[in-house]
């Protein structure tokens, strides 16, 4: 899988795994976190597999914490990305109000 010729292939592995993930762990979306929820993982999976071919600790404890902290920063840009999305939101409806208020029909 690692040659040039399997990369096709190795994306379309990666894709169904990260799904396969998904779906055992309960996940129902339908939206734009369907997709973005899968690309996380699978750079998440692909990350640490590639570290974990270099680690040399003992029951591969390093690449565990890899994993660890990789895991903490997905959810924090996951909680980021939410808060903007909320507030984008939340200044849109408000500024819908503010034009309706002014008697602009929207």
């Amino acid at each position: 899988m690692a040659l040039p010729s399997n990369i096709s292939l190795s994306i379309a592995e990666l894709a169904r795994l990260s799904d396969e993930i998904w779906f055992l762990a309960g996940d129902t979306s339908v939206d734009t976190s369907w997709y973005t929820k899968r690309a996380a993982l699978s750079t998440v999976y692909s990350s640490t597999e590639l570290f974990m071919t270099t680690d040399t600790s003992a029951d591969h404890r390093q690449t565990e914490l890899f994993l660890d902290r990789r895991l903490r920063e997905v959810q924090s840009i996951g909680k980021a990305v939410g808060s903007v999305g909320q507030w984008m939101g939340f200044t849109a409806a408000a500024t819908i109000n503010v034009l309706r208020s002014k008697g602009v029909r929207i």
